[in-house]
């Protein structure tokens, strides 16, 4: 082996010994990336190598333990156990974990390297803090202090003694220190293996007055001197709280803050159950903003909607607390806010104002069936509220005109021919309404005028509605609601708009008829009618096309015109007739029968063959005239009568019977 050779061996036997670290520090880093360093551990708890999760759940199942065993004491020597749970003992897991997680992370090679090196040979305990709650912690001590001590100390308070309420007075005495417990019981729930401490007493003076208990005595026969009364008037309540009530329920509380004081309060366990009997009446739905409206004097009053309201035992205590101290005894019952107006004050506020729009009016004579349908119709729409940008159907609103919702059979329209049916004659309010919609400058959508005219509605100005067709249908093209009202007699009906149209006013300029038809005959069949019979039942009216102009007129001068043009048809005139004698008839008229009485036999024969009747002999009957010997005396059917051709007609041929000769006088 040549020098050169030796050198280089030595060289790189220099070099592993100097990389070998370096490749186990890389290699040792990239696995345990996310993890805890090694050597770190946190209250004797081993966290190295471990993710944060685990840790964290390490630290939590120790925190329980230390939570979960018990702590003991004595006071004068009497033993107690400790739960330290019940003082709210509590541990930060996570900071210990981000402080632990951050442990030998040095920035840079070098000093990651040598935090890595050290860490086999170097260990770092972490601090693991336990908190506890004083309140709590005072709240244990008072049990104890109670339990094991005969003399305590003794702020004061009050006492009720045959309904009266008289002073209890402070007195000093021997207590817990505080002070000293508290830092005694932080120490010894900071490990879970605890010796038996003994708490310190010492005499304790009491921190309230003789005067202090004399003031809150004076303060606490005021609150309870008389009834208290709590009232609302939306939603309207009142609920009375009696001076015996409001006696039992007073307490009254040390209260350490700055000044030690007697706070006096009522009871809100025993206020609650004074309450429960009328949480029906104090919790109420929401309810929306409503626009109230006075339709004799075509006013509107905004009514400002409410949240729901519920039943808050603490809200009603704290007000019982501020009337019971007041002169008066009495104050607001307050509520609780549950689910919000789906309108709300602000909404109708933000639709401006809100008054009389229009308003239209047609009548009717009384007792008719059509007035029951009408009455029912207008119920149903009164109230309704469009609001902007809606369209209102009224079929769609009201629904189908049946039995069962309390419509009756009614004359109207149906083909081109009055019959009656169920809601029928509910057009004439659909012609009220769509006049209210006209005047109102209010955007006609859809609407049908009747087929026929009827003088008793404005020409052009009028609709008919049936189900589910024909509709009436309009939008409410203004920024506020639309509120639609009704009111009715026995002879008229009354549709008004309430609402902000913007001040338009709607003016109605009819044109001249045009178009003239003149109204055609038609027959009905009638079997109840003779064939010389008829009778008028709808004399019929020449039909015609008009005009009507809508001229909208707006406070700024501004003129818009919408024209509305309709097509009568001619009402036929109805004739009622015999079936025989309808047009296009092929039922065979019946045969009037002649009178044959006082004829022969041949010549009834004749007469009635001659008009397609035919002829039978029935029995002769016997008569006292000697001049209708032979003739014929009686026929069946009578004469006059209709009867279907080739009917057979019975007749009765007279037989003269001279009266008897009366016997011969024989004398005596």
């Amino acid at each position: 082996m040549t020098e050169q050779t030796r050198r280089w061996i030595i060289a790189g036997g220099i070099a592993a010994i100097v990389m070998l670290p370096l490749f186990a520090f890389a290699l040792d880093n990239a696995r345990s990336s996310g993890e805890v360093a090694r050597n770190v551990t946190a209250a004797g708890i081993e966290l190295g190598g471990l993710g944060e999760q685990d840790a964290l759940a390490a630290l939590r199942e120790y925190e329980s333990q230390l939570a979960n065993t018990p702590a003991p004491f004595t006071v004068n020597g009497i033993e107690f156990a400790l739960n330290p749970g019940s003082i709210g003992l509590n541990i930060d897991e996570q900071a210990i974990v981000t402080t632990a997680m951050e442990a030998r992370r040095d920035k840079g090679f070098p000093g990651s390297f040598f935090s890595w090196f050290g860490s086999f040979s170097n260990h770092i305990e972490l601090d693991a803090p336990v908190t506890i709650n004083d309140e709590l912690l005072d709240e244990v001590l008072d049990r104890w202090q109670a339990e094991a001590i005969a003399m305590p100390a003794y702020d004061g308070g009050i006492v009720i003694q045959d309904d009266r309420i008289l002073p209890d007075y402070p007195r000093p005495g021997e207590g817990i220190d505080r002070d000293q417990a508290r830092r005694e019981v932080l120490a010894s729930v900071q490990s879970i293996d605890r010796d038996t401490v003994a708490l310190q007493t010492k005499q304790i003076e009491p921190q309230l007055t003789n005067d202090d208990i004399d003031a809150a005595t004076a303060e606490a026969n005021r609150w309870v001197d008389d009834a208290v009364t709590l009232s609302s008037d939306d939603p309207e309540f009142s609920m009375t709280f009696t001076r015996e009530q409001l006696t039992d329920a007073l307490v009254a509380d040390v209260t350490i803050n700055s000044a030690t004081t007697l706070e006096l309060s009522f009871n809100r366990e025993k206020i609650a159950s004074l309450l429960a009997p009328h949480k029906s009446e104090i919790e109420q739905p929401a309810r929306d903003a409503e626009f109230v409206i006075d339709e004799e004097n075509k006013e509107v009053t905004l009514l400002p909607s409410r949240a729901a309201t519920l039943l808050d035992t603490d809200l009603v205590v704290d007000a019982l607390e501020q009337a019971a101290a007041s002169s008066t005894n009495a104050g607001s019952f307050p509520f609780g806010h549950g689910a919000q107006a789906n309108f709300t004050t602000a909404e109708a506020e933000a639709m401006g104002d809100i008054g009389f729009v229009s308003s239209f009016t047609t009548s009717h004579p009384a007792g008719q069936p059509r007035v029951q349908n009408i009455h029912l119709f207008a119920d149903t729409v009164d109230g309704a509220w469009v609001m902007p940008g809606e369209e209102f159907s009224l079929n769609n609103y009201v629904g189908q005109r049946t039995a069962t919702n309390g419509y009756v059979a009614a004359p109207m329209i149906l083909g081109g021919e009055l019959v009656d049916d169920v809601g029928g004659g509910v057009s004439q309010f659909a012609t009220t309404f769509f006049n209210a919609v006209f005047y109102g400058c209010y955007e006609d959508v859809s609407h049908k005028p009747h087929s026929y005219y009827f003088s008793r509605y404005p020409e052009v100005n009028e609709a008919t509605i049936s189900w589910p067709e024909p509709d009436l249908v309009f939008k409410n093209n203004t920024d506020t609601v639309v509120i639609i009202k009704t009111q009715y007699t026995d002879t008229d009906i009354t549709v008004q708009f309430y609402g902000n149209n913007g001040g338009c006013q709607a003016e109605r300029v009819l044109g001249q008829r045009y178009n003239y038809t003149d109204p055609e005959e038609e027959y009905v069949g009638v079997d109840n009618l003779d064939p010389d019979e008829q009778r008028v039942t709808q004399n019929g009216f020449g039909g015609f096309s008009n005009t009507v102009t809508r001229v909208m007129t707006w406070p700024d001068g501004r003129v818009e015109e919408q024209k509305f043009q309709w097509t009568y048809s001619a009402e036929p005139k109805i004739i009622e007739v015999h079936p025989c004698m309808v047009p296009d008839a092929t039922e065979e008229c019946p045969i009037e029968i002649p009178s044959v009485i006082g004829g022969s036999v041949d010549s009834a024969r004749s007469a009635l063959q001659s008009v397609g009747l035919t002829l039978v002999e029935g029995p002769t009957v016997e008569i006292d005239s000697e001049g209708s010997d032979g003739l014929i005396v009686s026929m069946s059917p009578g004469a006059g009568e209709w009867v279907p051709a080739g009917s057979a007609i019975t007749v009765n041929v007279g037989v003269y019977v001279p009266p008897a000769e009366p016997p011969p006088d024989t004398g005596g």
